[in-house]
């Protein structure tokens, strides 16, 4: 009888053990027992933060050392040290103010998971994790996320976030009353901000001068700042009251009487990932546009900034009014696009996608998704190559009237680029057929990006076949732009996404061509030699709005002529007697 109470006592104090470690760790596996010492709870704070700060950051350490000059001088050590403390700090405040008594391990466990996430995307690749990747990866179609679920970011995650939080959840703490607590928190975060100032004090002013020039380092402190965007991108998305229709742009836009008796056509081939300094065309030491090139009358640009470094913005740019300086998502989500003015004023509309979607740019008009088609030479594995645009192509143009029709590749899209061409474009090897394209060698992972290019162009001089095999029945125009570029491990960078600031001109620079029918530049008064003059000017993303303005003849304020890549080189025309368009002298 005397053991009862006693077993009823030890459960009891079992109990209250377990509560005291929240839900967390009463779900946790306890099979593996460990000689853990008893420590307070700062103790346990301080100890991850140093493993965060030691493990989880070598991006951090690594941009902040790319900012300052080489070889390093006494007075650049003294700034690598003063950054080290002040990552030890910032971290350290955060979890002091996150991490209580019945929060404390919980918080822990959500700092180390999420650092091991984003460290592996942010070592392996040099991504940043902000808001704008956020919806990058919000927006992605399941087959390019797919590419980056690989066994190294599961080994990782294991090894540096589940097994420290494992530890965690398993180490044995030693609580004080609550007053004896919040004690210890306070005098914890005054030792933490006297450290900083210590060592902030004495060279103040080249740490301020340092931190100005260099403030973006900040978008690599693992795993704050991508805990920070979270933060921002669920502020995004959640519902902030009713939805209205979207604003209306260019209310007095009108689209002049066609002057040609034939339908135009005006194709916009959105391309995705494809830069600028792998183009043939643009003077690329490798044949990666053989086809294009041989093309007669096709216009290259090969001066060409995207709006972004990243599909869910870049695209929407490309079809907003507003320039990339003044564009925002949140507002272009609330007003009209290029796609519903021109609708608006009555021309037809088609969106061909075999990418991630329009990013809400045809929303108002529909989309035909071909990402998921069925075709046995095309498609493979759940996923198609961009030969499937062209599939019933003919489907799509217009009888009579006017017709944009936008068709968005897969492109050159990462990290997986071997799957985004088939074997006949496979010009160049040995090519990294690995997801995993930092195992792969520089010259492979160069290889296997130059072929998606190989691919581009076998499909837009396709395109131009097909076009050119129905000139006698309608006026075309063919214009080809990627949304952004891509890193291929330039100071070890891979992929694409970075922050404008930060972004490297690989990311930035896109190709750009257009192609006229027989026809079209006499129907639409477009000197192409003079276009051929001209097309080495800069130009943008932001050029698209009142180009495709241009060759549809609309009438607007919102029309720019300097922004329209054939305006100073287009010509008043006239029809003549047979319904033909000829050109106006004069």
């Amino acid at each position: 009888m005397s053991s009862l109470p006693k077993t009823v006592s030890h459960a009891r104090a079992e109990r209250a053990a377990v509560s005291r470690q929240g839900l967390l760790y009463r779900i946790w596996p306890r099979g593996l027992s460990l000689a853990l010492p008893e420590v307070g709870p700062n103790t346990l704070l301080m100890l991850v933060v140093a493993y965060l700060a030691l493990t989880q950051n070598l991006s951090f350490f690594r941009a902040v050392a790319g900012s300052l000059p080489s070889p390093a001088g006494l007075q650049e050590w003294r700034i690598m040290g003063s950054v080290a403390v002040a990552l030890v700090v910032l971290l350290g405040l955060a979890l002091c103010l996150l991490a209580w008594r019945r929060t404390l391990k919980p918080v822990l466990v959500v700092f180390l998971v999420a650092a091991a996430v984003c460290s592996y995307f942010m070592d392996s690749f040099g991504t940043v994790i902000d808001r704008a990747m956020l919806v990058n990866v919000a927006r992605t179609d399941r087959h390019e996320a797919g590419d980056l679920l690989q066994f190294s970011l599961f080994l990782h995650v294991a090894l540096q976030g589940l097994l420290p939080a494992w530890l965690v959840m398993r180490w044995p703490l030693r609580w004080e009353g609550a007053g004896a607590e919040l004690l210890r928190r306070l005098m914890l975060a005054g030792a933490l901000v006297v450290m900083l100032l210590a060592v902030f004090l004495p060279q103040q002013h080249e740490l301020m001068i340092w931190g100005r020039i260099h403030r973006d380092v900040r978008v690599y402190v693992n795993p704050t700042f991508p805990l920070h965007s979270v933060k921002r991108y669920v502020q995004d998305i959640l519902p902030k009251g009713p939805r209205l229709p979207p604003q209306p742009i260019a209310t007095d836009a009108v689209r002049s009487a066609a002057v040609s008796a034939r339908p135009l056509l005006v194709v916009l081939v959105v391309g995705e990932t494809t830069r600028a300094a792998n183009f043939q065309l643009n003077g690329y030491g490798r044949e990666t546009t053989p086809r294009l090139a041989k093309i007669p009358g096709l216009v290259n640009f090969p001066n060409v900034t995207a709006c972004g470094t990243y599909t869910a913005e870049s695209v929407p740019c490309m079809f907003s009014i507003d320039d990339r300086g003044a564009f925002s998502r949140g507002r272009e989500e609330k007003q009209e696009n290029l796609v519903d003015l021109l609708k608006r004023v009555g021309v037809k509309i088609g969106w061909r996608d075999n990418d991630s979607g329009c990013q809400n740019v045809c929303s108002r008009v529909g989309m035909e998704s071909l990402d998921a088609a069925v075709d046995p030479v095309l498609c493979e594995g759940g996923e198609c190559h961009d030969g499937i645009l062209l599939r019933d192509l003919g489907l799509h143009y217009p009888a009579a009237g006017a017709k944009l029709l936008v068709l968005h590749t897969k492109g050159s899209h990462g990290p997986a680029y071997y799957k985004r061409y088939p074997e006949s474009a496979r010009a160049f090897t040995p090519d990294c057929r690995d997801a995993n394209v930092q195992r792969c060698t520089r010259e492979e992972t160069v290889n296997a990006y130059d072929n998606t290019i190989v691919y581009t162009d076998q499909v837009l001089s396709e395109l131009v076949r097909n076009l050119e095999s129905r000139q006698g029945q309608m006026d075309s125009v063919m214009i080809y732009v990627s949304d952004h570029g891509e890193s291929l491990g330039e100071n070890g960078t891979y992929l694409h996404g970075l922050p404008w600031q930060l972004a490297p001109p690989e990311q930035k620079q896109v190709p750009m061509v257009a192609w006229f029918s027989r026809g079209a530049p006499q129907a639409l008064g477009v000197d192409l030699g003079c276009v051929g003059k001209t097309a080495s000017l800069p130009r943008s993303h932001d050029d698209v709005f009142s180009t495709l303005l241009g060759l549809f003849s609309v009438k607007t304020r919102a029309y720019e002529a300097k922004e329209d890549l054939f305006g100073s080189c287009r010509r008043p025309v006239v029809a003549d007697n047979e319904g033909k368009a000829a050109e106006q002298d004069g």
